[in-house]
Formats: structure tokens, C-alpha cells, sequence
């Protein structure tokens, strides 16, 4: 190992160092869960792109603009996948 990592005898390895600083955040929605969102933009693919606790939600057939009810499909570490979700439908169960 070379010495520029050594300090009085010990060793230490930068990943134990920055894992002490950076923690993994866990996604603020789960799998099934029903949030209000504003679609903010649309995405290359062409699925409207909201956010929800800064954290990026896409969801397919969504304009810019619209508000929408929407269930939550699939989540990944940096982003969500949903679809869209009638509000009279949800007050009918």
C-alpha cells in the first residue's frame, strides 16, 4: 500500500472514509403507493417527468402541465416509473 494512505501505523482506505460521509438515501415512495403530482416536463422518450421530495418520477401519456393522480409501477435508486390513476376510480374501492 503506499504510504501517503498510512498515518501512525494504521491504514486506512479511502472508501472507509467517504462511507462515513456519504449514506445512501432511500426513495421517499414505494412500490404501490398513490401520489399527487406536477408533470414539470416532458422526456426524451416522450413521458412527463414530475417530482416528488426531489426525486424524479416519469410517467407515460402525462403532458406538461397536468396535474395527475399516479401510482407508482417501478422504483429504481435515482427514479420512479408510474401511470396515471382516475381519481374517481380510487373513490369508488
Amino acid at each position: 500500500m503506499p504510504t501517503f494512505y498510512r498515518h501512525r501505523g494504521f491504514q486506512i482506505s479511502r472508501c472507509h472514509t467517504k462511507r462515513t460521509l456519504y449514506t445512501k438515501k432511500k426513495p421517499p415512495v414505494k412500490r404501490g403507493q398513490i401520489i399527487r403530482l406536477y408533470i414539470k416536463d416532458i422526456s426524451k422518450k416522450g413521458d412527463g417527468v414530475g417530482s416528488y421530495d426531489n426525486f424524479a418520477v416519469f410517467v407515460p401519456g402525462a403532458q406538461e402541465g397536468d396535474r395527475v393522480m399516479v401510482k407508482i409501477i417501478e422504483v429504481k435508486k435515482n427514479c420512479a416509473v408510474g401511470k396515471k390513476v382516475d381519481p374517481h376510480e380510487l373513490s369508488e374501492k
